[in-house]
């Protein structure tokens, strides 16, 4: 059985790379009086490039009614 993990599926995409209006986010803060932890800003930074990587990849498959 072949297991795939959101993990693996962006281990190779850098936040860096994304476009602008999605990289472009201060993750050291989370509102004007929460700081985030560095592990918080590390799975902020991965939700973002797994939704970047859905949106990306199937924007054209799903019907938009």
């Amino acid at each position: 059985m072949i297991r795939v993990f959101l993990q693996d599926i962006i281990k190779d995409l850098r936040f860096e790379d994304l476009p602008s209006n999605w990289n472009s986010f201060d993750l050291d803060y989370f509102s004007s009086n929460k700081i985030l932890w560095d592990f918080q800003q590390k799975a902020v930074l991965n939700a973002l490039k797994v939704l970047w990587k859905c949106y990306a990849e199937f924007r054209n498959t799903i019907p938009i009614s």
